[in-house]
């Protein structure tokens, strides 16, 4: 019976990698990004929305722009992945074959984040640490449909046990990632309601922001997902 590989519990080295990563292929990753990501932004600009108030506004976080969001996600999420996988292997990639991807695998995608969702939910419901704890094991599944091949159901499985070893790591890393988020979006509300400019900016600012931290997020989840991979890969006979 193989050893059990010790747990290496250091998130700020993982946000560190990923920052250098992002660096080196900086240019690919932002450009597939933000073509691929620029219909979730219209439409949170476009599409009406209750806001504060009840008030009906164009900019903001419109209901119908979450859903659109929903829907589309499994589309530049696949793509997003393949493209990662590409550029890390100095494979030449294209936005045609991103989308392509996206859209073939657009079922299994959104199956298996439905059921992430309901899972993550249901452990909310129970209490805060299931629902960390879930988020956590289920981390590897979009990245187990578009590089492995698996269907929704063989992916939330075989995620559970790719993150065995690094659930802790994950959660500590994902954190710190979303406490920056959220306190630089509490900056960026706080700068624009005290200098009352248009709302159009903080919306442009926030969608940057989101930006960047979703290709950090999923940056991490790969890098993640490679060392699970080769440590599975060390194990097996």
């Amino acid at each position: 019976m193989p050893a059990r590989p010790p747990m290496d519990f250091a998130p700020f080295k993982r946000l560190k990698e990923t920052a250098v990563f992002l660096h080196v292929y900086r240019r690919d990753l932002l450009f597939f990004f933000l073509v691929f990501y620029l219909p979730v932004i219209l439409a949170g600009l476009l599409l009406p929305g209750t806001t504060r108030g009840g008030e009906t506004q164009g900019a903001g976080i419109p209901m119908a722009a979450l859903i659109f969001d929903f829907f589309y996600h499994p589309i530049y999420m696949g793509g997003l992945i393949y493209v990662l996988n590409r550029v890390e292997t100095g494979r030449p990639w294209s936005l045609k074959e991103g989308f392509v991807v996206g859209v073939r695998l657009w079922d299994r995608l959104l199956l298996a984040n439905l059921i992430s969702l309901v899972i993550i939910g249901l452990g909310f419901m129970v209490f805060v640490v299931p629902a960390i704890i879930a988020y956590a094991r289920l981390a590897m599944v979009e990245f187990r449909i578009v590089l492995d091949g698996d269907d929704a159901l063989q992916a939330i499985k075989s995620s559970y046990r790719m993150t065995r070893h690094d659930m802790l790591p994950i959660i500590g890393s994902t954190s710190l990632l979303f406490m920056a988020f959220i306190l630089l979006r509490l900056f960026i509300d706080h700068l624009a309601q005290t200098l009352g400019v248009d709302p159009l900016l903080p919306f442009v600012l926030d969608s940057i922001l989101t930006i960047a931290v979703m290709l950090m997020l999923t940056v991490l989840l790969f890098r993640f997902y490679g060392l699970a991979s080769r440590r599975h890969a060390l194990v097996t006979p």
